[in-house]
């Protein structure tokens, strides 16, 4: 009977050992999805903490100690997600501009060229009573962070661009714009006007209404010569109408 038995154990040993096997290994990547997720958790939360401070008082303002205490961590904690406060602000800005790239991409899918630029002019008007003042941190990160300042202003830039290509070849799909218009070469000098009037307004440090001013018209300027009759025609109606 002994015999038997471990005649049982000698076949079906490699078969109990291949399902302790994959068990182990189910075990061990569940294991590693859960420290993944718990680390994500963690990241997000000090992303969270980070962000809206910087942006009301600056980077140069924000301290480690500050966020680890407000958030209950140890300092050892957080550079395991972000080995220096350099690396917190790279990534803040990070998961600002994939918060725009995804805005931009959603922002014309269910509304018409002529639509979203009346909306555009509308947000613009109810922004007047709003101060031309730098926010805190892209003061600090201009000032502190100038290679990195450098390197978000040419993502932006490049962003900008990729989505008004795709917007100005919607206008040109609707009738509102020209075929023969160049969209690169538009979509190019609509970023650098946009960039141009913003570093002027800082430096010189003008009026709210004189910026929106210089940029209504300049913008108007840019924009109308590139629509169709047509094009012209329904804009007045819809601004007419709002």
């Amino acid at each position: 009977m002994d015999s038997i038995k471990v005649a049982l154990c000698i076949v079906y040993l490699p078969y109990i050992y291949r399902i302790s096997i994959v068990y182990l290994t189910y075990m061990v990547r569940d294991c590693r999805y859960n420290i993944k997720e718990k680390m994500n958790d963690v990241k997000e939360s000090i992303l969270k903490a980070a962000r809206p401070r910087m942006q009301q008082v600056g980077i140069r303002s924000v301290s480690i100690d500050d966020l680890c205490k407000e958030l209950g961590i140890s300092k050892k904690t957080f550079y395991v997600y972000f080995p220096s406060k350099d690396e917190l602000v790279s990534e803040i800005l990070h998961v600002h501009e994939q918060k725009m790239t995804r805005e931009v991409q959603h922002l014309v899918a269910d509304k018409t060229v002529v639509q979203c630029i009346v909306d555009w002019t509308k947000i613009a008007r109810q922004t007047e009573k709003s101060t031309h003042q730098t926010p805190p941190m892209l003061y600090d990160l201009k000032k502190y962070y100038p290679t990195m300042h450098q390197e978000h202003l040419q993502r932006m830039r490049k962003m900008m661009q990729q989505f008004l290509v795709q917007f100005l070849k919607k206008g040109q799909g609707e009738g509102i714009f020209r075929e023969e218009i160049d969209i690169e070469v538009a979509a190019m000098m609509l970023v650098n006007t946009h960039l141009m009037l913003a570093e002027r307004a800082e430096r010189l440090k003008m009026k709210p209404q004189d910026v929106r001013h210089m940029g209504k018209t300049t913008m108007d300027i840019l924009l109308r010569g590139m629509f169709t009759a047509e094009g012209l025609a329904e804009l007045e109606k819809e601004v007419h109408n709002k």
